[in-house]
């Protein structure tokens, strides 16, 4: 039964991030093919979900093919929850509507208002790019780790050759050089490219490549900074660069170049907050006694009960068993105020950056009070002092109790984009390791995962979640292509490419950037670069270096970027699906000024198609073809009676833009 719909986006909710006692008027939309029908609005301001409230709707507008009825409360001070109940009178029918869809028993999928929960408009559907900044660019040779220069984890860390692969068992001590310098010396590049927002993973004192083992929240590393003061002695080469207070000071000041330059650029920069654990050459352990006042090698070191220690005093717990990684106790309060000044410091001047990535935000402390306490309290603080900021967390599944709790903007959007789209185009999980042939070509569960997933965000937050195909933590898409299981190791480097498909990589890419969010890419991506998961998909990108397929792939990804920029219904719109089977999925991206259709096929033949340009309240016009993944020629670009008929080619990607 289609054509129902409502959703938060200004066509449907007025205000969209409605204030305290703001009148608010929420919408509901009914195909007249249902004949008569009423509409109520169930709501509860309450956390008790018993107390729901029945609220009738009037008609306020009819179109060709829909009535539409609104109502108008009074928002409440914290959160409401509501759903639609739809009496079809001709049919002696009730149905149910709520954030999931139409449903006939209900389970608890409310739509979602909170209260005062406003966010940055330059973040909605924002455009970003990741880097990796070891592996990115190497700018400045004279901050390059040394081979040897220091012990880590039990082995000597080693300075790889740019041009060379990463190794599966030295992947956490293997250093390139990239730095702060090289992606200075990018943002041109970056700009060309058409990215709106760099998120770069972590760039704070450090003494691995990927530096989610904090050694100094306060500063910049100077590996990816300025080393002016060094030692000759290797013994204590790594001692006097990471704490030379010259040395830290000018790295602080490379970055905030960086995020000036980049803001001169019109691009935003997001730091990656590691917050639910440090490293353990951080000076509130000191391990390797850099700082002489370490807890670990003094009882009465006064960061002692930052940690979990066990019945000896001797052992911490590492966050998921690992040494380098003492997990942080929250239920130390003056812990809270350090890391929310850090928070504080590198959104505020003079560095301004633009926000927070938070690293494995829903472990952090020992309960979910703790956890969201603590949270709210971050958000508040670094809020405060940059509203136009933004933060978004690292989780696995649904965030909906944090986001309405105000705990964070957003989050990386796993289960959104990266899952369901991995599986239905290439029935492949994310890091490579797992083969689901079931999940692959199957319409009906990539679109009840999406909207699943979609249900769990708020419309704010919707459209700030950063969707993604790779990043530093998962293999890279390009290699998902292939189809195979597999990890670096037992696989070789070579056969993260053997076998990939540059069909389904492009209409990941568009699916990306269509479905509802911040679309991003992990460095490398606009090229196409290959690598099984960590450390293979951390691989050097390859400047000058680039082959013909990569040129090609780097002007595919531009003109999507440039495509989505222009058609804002893409960016902060609508979404429903129109039609599915099998491998074959359209859905819809609308606003008040225009309708975009995004049509896969991921079948391995031509199909026939009839979208129902009714859904989109459309009975006759032309239907524009805005971006095809291979070629596709749109003979007859009329259409009428609310329908269009398409023979659409094996393993493709289309957009279209309804007049």
């Amino acid at each position: 039964m289609k054509g129902i719909y409502s959703d938060q986006t200004s066509c449907y909710l007025y205000p969209e991030e409605p204030s305290i006692d703001d009148h608010v008027t929420i919408k509901l939309r009914i195909p007249k093919y249902l004949g008569k029908s009423i509409g109520s609005v169930i709501f509860t301001p309450q956390k008790n979900l018993k107390n729901y409230q029945h609220k009738p709707m009037q008609l306020s507008k009819e179109t060709t093919y829909f009535y539409f009825f609104e109502s108008t409360f009074k928002m409440p001070d914290r959160i409401v929850r509501y759903h639609f109940e739809i009496d079809l009178i001709e049919k002696g029918k009730k149905m149910f509507y709520d954030a999931m869809g139409i449903v006939e028993n209900r389970t608890i999928h409310d739509f979602v208002l909170v209260a005062d929960f406003k966010t940055p408009k330059w973040s909605h559907g924002s455009i970003y790019y990741q880097i990796f900044v070891d592996r990115f660019k190497n700018g400045d040779e004279t901050n390059d780790p040394v081979s040897h220069e220091y012990q880590y984890d039990g082995q000597e860390v080693l300075k790889k050759d740019w041009n060379s692969l990463p190794d599966p068992k030295n992947g956490h001590r293997e250093f390139y050089g990239g730095d702060l310098q090289g992606v200075l010396e990018k943002i041109d590049y970056l700009k060309d490219l058409g990215v709106e927002t760099i998120y770069l993973n972590p760039i704070f004192v450090s003494p691995s490549p990927h530096k989610y083992d904090t050694q100094d929240y306060e500063h910049v590393d100077p590996h990816f900074g300025v080393i002016e003061e060094d030692s000759e002695d290797l013994n204590e080469k790594y001692k006097v660069r990471t704490t030379s207070i010259k040395n830290l000071e000018k790295s602080d000041e490379i970055l905030k170049s960086l995020i000036q330059k980049a803001h001169e650029k019109g691009i935003k920069v997001i730091l990656d907050g590691v917050f639910n654990h440090c490293g353990s050459f951080h000076k509130w352990v000191d391990e390797m006694d850099l700082y002489g006042e370490g807890s670990l090698h003094r009882e009465d070191s006064p960061y002692k009960s930052y940690f979990y220690w066990d019945g000896t005093q001797k052992s911490y717990e590492g966050w998921w068993g690992f040494h380098t990684l003492p997990k942080l106790n929250y239920g130390n309060i003056s812990l809270w105020k350090y890391i929310a000044d850090i928070g504080k410091k590198w959104v505020s001047e003079p560095f301004n950056a633009d926000g927070w990535r938070l690293d494995v935000a829903d472990d952090l402390g020992k309960s979910f009070e703790m956890n969201t306490a603590f949270w709210r309290f971050f958000y508040k603080v670094v809020k405060k002092s940059n509203p136009e900021s933004i933060i978004f967390a690292e989780i696995y599944k649904s965030p909906l109790a944090w986001l309405e709790r105000q705990c964070w903007d957003s989050i990386m959007n796993y289960i959104t984009c990266m899952d369901p789209v991995s599986y239905f185009l290439t029935g492949m999980e994310k890091h490579n390791e797992h083969y689901k042939p079931e999940l692959l070509k199957n319409a009906e569960y990539f679109v009840n995962s999406v909207r699943w997933a979609l249900s769990q965000l708020p419309m704010n937050s919707k459209f700030i979640a950063l969707n993604q195909l790779s990043n530093h933590d998962h293999s890279r898409w390009m290699t998902r292509t292939t189809q195979k299981v597999g990890r670096l190791g037992p696989k070789t480097h070579e056969e993260a490419s053997l076998g990939k498909d540059l069909d389904v990589f492009k209409i990941g890419l568009v699916t990306m950037f269509t479905l509802p969010g911040s679309p991003g890419l992990f460095y490398g991506d606009e090229i196409g670069l290959e690598g099984w998961t960590d450390p293979d998909n951390r691989r050097p990108y390859p400047w000058g270096k680039e082959s013909e397929e990569n040129k090609m792939l780097f002007n595919f990804t531009k003109e999507l970027i440039k495509m989505y920029k222009e058609h804002l219904a893409l960016r902060k719109g609508s979404f429903d699906f129109l039609d599915w089977n099998g491998g074959y999925v359209s859905y819809a991206s609308w606003n008040e000024s225009e309708n975009i259709i995004t049509v896969i096929n991921r079948e391995e033949k031509e199909i026939d198609v009839e979208l129902p340009l009714w859904l989109l309240d459309k009975k006759e016009g032309k239907i524009d073809l805005l971006f095809a993944t291979k070629d596709f020629n749109l003979e007859d670009n009329s259409y009428n009676d609310g329908k269009k008929s398409l023979k659409i080619p094996e393993k493709i990607a289309l957009v279209f833009k309804i007049n």
